[in-house]
């Protein structure tokens, strides 16, 4: 194993590190000083005014290896006062108040909002290459048929009228893992389609569960990386998963689709796609109403229990993409019924019990029916894997006339950050690649120039700034202003909730529609499978105080929901956790007052 002493020296790129000099020749002991001083002493910045304060801590720790320890943070904070209280910061070291809530106005999030876009950017980077969620998957070709007229409600010209059809891809995916994870292991699954319609593409973004965990695109990060692998030692952090759960109070509703065998459905085929969110359509004559999309499997829904799951990822790990491949290859079909609700805005200002446009909560199938108005058909696998499936990039901010996202703070910054991904990823041309050219649009002129790898025209001699007086390059037509609707906005800048679940709806309302589905959307079985999934779960969860209080949060959804899983787990019993859910009646597992800091669950 490599010295201290030999890091430093291939660092300073001297033969003897111990005895450097520093700009003005004096020797210095390299021992006491940190590798931001000797990085600097070579560039001949040793008096730089930002320098590291480690070489200002006791100068006692005088080994290679303390200092190392020092430099990655292991041993102490940076900060030497231990009269203030350790507090998270932003990478320039900017003290944060809030760390749970997007700067926002009425739910709209800012740009800015530079804390917000240093966690997301830099989570957008964390990997390489390969996509940051959503990296294994398969995809196919086929095309969309619109089956109602819906011309009243949305002017979008491919849904123009009956019959019209337009070319689709889709791409299937688990969520959180990498891309040799297996296709039938427990995860959300990614269902995004790609709409290649007369006036520019348009993707849809979907998940196999109707909402999804959290409604704040702050938190966005975290509860990717909390179904994630242990940083620590690169294992599965079931500890992590429920410890984020089980603090997030609007998760529940999710957490039960996650557990529930939704978590494994049998193959790409037999599961149904939702894109949690709440879209605009507007019509010719700019009224709206607000919608949320449903894409039903013909096929029929099909989920593997638990045991048959983790057989079926030893047997056959590429399950799912080995049944949708050979299914198209014998040329059947795998087909979708697209699917509306529908909410007008006085509507949306009434609904009692939940916000409409909050990403972790359903619209009632009983109070907003869905409305059939076209089917999704696939009958083509991709010729070229890396081509066409692996160079796919999907954005919900790639929209087209008629189609506008809803007051959704999620669902407004995945506009940006799917497209700040896929930037990451592919490049600034990515729109270059065949399968995201948006080959059926009857007008294509990109404003945007340059960048790696631009292979077309790139503006020929056409100038390249607007307004010009040079060229006469086709403009902007002030008659498609109208392609964006005038929004009002009234409200305050603030890093705080824009969810009516957290600002007037009772406590509760968080755990109803949970209870819901607990009671009413599984069956006898289902539930006891739910129950088990859990159970077994808790195998691998280390700390006891996060197993007690993920039940208390099941308990608040009803009590046999913390019940079934103690009849399967014996380390907790059913009155430890009723008497904790008694402690905090009217409360949260957390108080988010207070920087989502858990309440204290003990018996004493």
């Amino acid at each position: 194993m490599e010295g201290g002493s030999s890091i430093m020296k291939r660092i300073a790129g001297r033969d003897h590190p111990q005895i450097l000099t520093d700009a003005q020749g004096t020797s210095m002991n390299a021992d006491k000083r940190s590798l931001t001083t000797i990085i600097d002493a070579q560039s001949g910045q040793l008096d730089h005014p930002v320098k590291s304060n480690i070489n200002q801590e006791n100068e006692k720790q005088t080994t290679s290896t303390s200092l190392l320890d020092k430099v990655s943070s292991v041993l102490s904070p940076l900060t030497s006062n231990n009269d203030v209280s350790p507090t998270l910061t932003s990478v320039n070291g900017y003290r944060l108040g809030d760390v749970s809530h997007c700067l926002n106005i009425s739910g709209y999030p800012v740009v800015s909002d530079g804390i917000l876009f240093e966690k997301q950017q830099t989570f957008n980077r964390s990997k390489i290459v390969e996509r940051a969620v959503h990296a294994c998957g398969s995809g196919a070709f086929g095309y969309f048929e619109v089956t109602r007229d819906v011309s009243s409600l949305c002017k979008a010209d491919f849904l123009s009228k009956i019959g019209k059809i337009t070319p689709v891809m889709v791409r299937f995916s688990t969520t959180t893992y990498g891309r040799e994870f297996p296709d039938s292991a427990r995860n959300p699954r990614g269902i995004a389609m790609k709409f290649y319609t007369d006036e520019g593409n348009y993707d849809i973004l979907s998940v196999n569960f109707p909402v999804f965990f959290v409604r704040d695109p702050t938190q966005g990060p975290d509860v990717i990386r909390s179904q994630q692998r242990n940083p620590n030692n690169f294992r599965a952090n079931c500890s992590a998963t429920f410890d984020f759960m089980s603090l997030v109070p609007e998760s529940m509703l999710a957490n039960t689709w996650f557990w529930s065998d939704h978590g494994t459905p049998v193959g790409w085929r037999h599961m149904d796609a939702y894109p949690c969110h709440t879209f605009k359509w507007i019509n010719s004559q700019n009224q709206y109403v607000y919608i949320r999309y449903k894409f039903s499997c013909l096929a029929g829904i099909k989920n593997f229990s638990d045991a048959e799951a983790t057989r079926m990822c030893g047997e056959d790990p590429d399950y799912a993409k080995r049944d949708l491949w050979q299914h198209l290859d014998n040329g059947d079909t795998c087909e979708f019924t697209c699917q509306i609700q529908m909410m007008n805005e006085s509507e949306s200002k009434k609904v009692p019990d939940f916000d409409p446009f909050d990403a972790t909560k359903i619209w009632p199938e009983d109070r907003y029916p869905f409305m059939e108005f076209g089917r999704l058909v696939l009958d083509r696998n991709p010729e070229n894997y890396h081509r066409d499936v692996e160079q796919v990039a999907f954005s919900p901010g790639s929209l087209v006339p008629g189609i506008e996202p809803g007051p959704d703070a999620l669902l407004l910054f995945r506009c940006f950050l799917y497209r700040d991904a896929q930037l990451y990823r592919l490049g600034v041309n990515f729109h270059q690649i065949p399968v995201n050219c948006p080959f059926m649009t009857r007008q294509y002129h990109p404003l945007v120039r340059d960048g790696r790898i631009r292979c077309d025209a790139n503006g020929g001699v056409e100038s390249n700034i607007y307004p010009n007086s040079f060229t006469q390059p086709p403009r902007a037509r002030p008659d498609l202003t109208c392609n964006e609707i005038p929004q009002p906005l009234q409200g305050y800048l603030a890093r705080k909730s824009h969810s009516r679940h957290e600002n007037e709806l009772p406590i509760d309302t968080e755990y109803a529609q949970a209870r819901q589905f607990y009671l009413n959307g599984l069956n006898s079985d289902e539930r006891a499978h739910l129950h088990y999934n859990i159970a077994r779960a808790f195998r691998s969860v280390t700390r006891l105080d996060i197993k007690l209080r993920f039940l208390v949060a099941c308990y608040k959804v009803h009590p046999e929901y913390a019940h079934g899983i103690l009849k399967l787990y014996d380390e907790i019993t059913f009155d430890q956790v009723e008497q904790a859910a008694r402690k905090i009646q009217d409360k949260h597992t957390v108080d988010r007052t207070n920087c989502y800091e858990p309440y204290d669950l003990n018996q004493s």
